[in-house]
Order: structure tokens, then C-alpha cells, then sequence
């Protein structure tokens, strides 16, 4: 049954159910659950992922914004340009997105589509029905012909070719108010949701600049991709 989000106690009861699902651990992130419920930062965010830049070439594409996935072709394109000019192959390479601003939709599940209503608040359409995206219209699942993206330029085709996606928690926070503005729910479910929705892989960097400055620090190019 479709939930009615214009109804108050509907959305409360969707964010209180996604609240409870943000308990399980996020991978690679600094956050801990604080005895109010809410996500805060440890005193050591795990940069177990800036470890794993060790490969011949080493880029993070900068994606502020989603662009219909633009960043996401560029990802696969950049991949295929390297093998066909030169022979490199993807195990030689590592490709970092880092998403931040309007990009966050791009790494939400399904249910945070629907119920947050991201198609609309971050206008992004779905070529099928014409409308508001209500689902994550770059994940392998919900790709369709004439759609943003095709399949190899999925988030999880561009996972299982080593591409390493980063979300930043300053982001997330921007998000919460955005979507609190629009009456989506209180901030401190909004936030549990979204800390509980984003996508399998991804990690949560406490703030991107301080990402970027990490990921220069050793070696791995900047690329503005939108």
C-alpha cells in the first residue's frame, strides 16, 4: 500500500522504521550512535579507504552535482578510454567518486526515493512514467531503455570495476534541510533515514574537502565531473 506522505504520522512512521534500520554499521564511516539517536562523528573517522589508493593511477572525480548521471558515464567512459589508448586496465586504476551537494540522490536507496520524494526535490525524472524519480534511477535494478544511464555505468557496474564511491556527511546534513524545509519530516529522522539508506559500498566521509586534501596528500588527481 502506498504510504501518503502529506500526512504527518505517515512519514513518522516511515522515518521511525528507516531510523531503526540506520543502527546497522555503515561501511567504512566515523560515525557512532549517540545516545539520542543521532549520528555523530568518532574521534578517529576510518580512512581505511584512502589505503586502498595504491594503484598506478589514482583520480577522485569531484561530483556536486547528479546530472542524470553524467558523472557516472564519465566514470565508465574514462575507464574504457584508458584501456583502449593505452592497455591499462581497471585493476591498474583508482577511480574515486566523491559525492557531495545535489549528487547525494545518486546513493540512496530505493525506499528514500519513494518516501523523500528525491525525484522532485532534486529534479530528476523518470523516463518511464514522466514524473518525479521515485526510485534510484543509476542502480542496476532500476535501469530501463531511454533511461539517465545504461547498465555498465550503473553505481554497481562501476563498483564491481573497482570505482570507489564516497558521500560526504556534510552533504547529508545539507540534505536533512533541505528535506526537513519541505516538510519530509523532522531532522533527526531524516538524518537516521538517509545514514540507514545509503547504498551497499559506499563510504561516509565526514567532509569532502578534508577527503580531497587526504586523497591529494597521496597522489590521486582531481577531476571535476559535475
Amino acid at each position: 500500500m502506498r504510504i501518503d506522505l502529506s500526512r504527518p504520522t505517515a512519514r513518522r512512521g516511515f522515518l521511525g522504521r528507516l531510523a531503526a534500520i540506520a543502527a546497522i554499521p555503515l561501511v567504512g564511516t566515523g560515525f557512532k550512535p549517540a545516545s539520542d539517536g543521532l549520528q555523530t562523528l568518532s574521534p578517529s573517522p576510518d580512512d581505511a579507504w584512502l589505503r586502498t589508493l595504491n594503484r598506478k593511477h589514482r583520480v577522485a572525480f569531484d561530483v556536486e552535482k547528479h546530472k542524470d548521471g553524467h558523472a557516472l558515464i564519465q566514470a565508465r567512459d574514462y575507464l574504457a578510454d584508458w584501456h583502449k589508448s593505452f592497455g591499462v586496465t581497471e585493476n591498474e586504476i583508482n577511480l574515486v567518486m566523491a559525492v557531495r551537494g545535489t549528487g547525494i540522490p545518486l546513493v540512496l536507496n530505493d525506499a528514500l526515493w519513494q518516501e523523500l520524494r528525491l525525484g522532485e526535490q532534486y529534479g530528476i525524472t523518470d523516463p518511464v512514467t514522466k514524473a518525479p524519480g521515485s526510485r534510484n534511477l543509476f542502480t542496476a535494478s532500476n535501469i530501463v531503455p531511454g533511461g539517465p544511464v545504461d547498465a555498465d555505468a550503473s553505481v554497481e557496474a562501476l563498483q564491481k570495476r573497482g570505482v570507489l564511491f564516497l558521500v560526504c556527511h556534510n552533504t547529508i546534513e545539507g540534505a536533512v534541510s533541505k528535506l526537513s524545509k519541505a516538510g519530509l519530516g523532522p531532522p533527526t529522522e531524516i538524518r537516521a533515514a538517509i545514514l540507514g539508506g545509503i547504498l551497499p559500498g559506499v563510504h561516509v566521509v565526514p567532509a569532502m574537502v578534508i577527503a580531497f586534501t587526504e586523497m591529494e596528500e597521496r597522489g590521486v588527481g582531481y577531476i571535476y565531473a559535475g
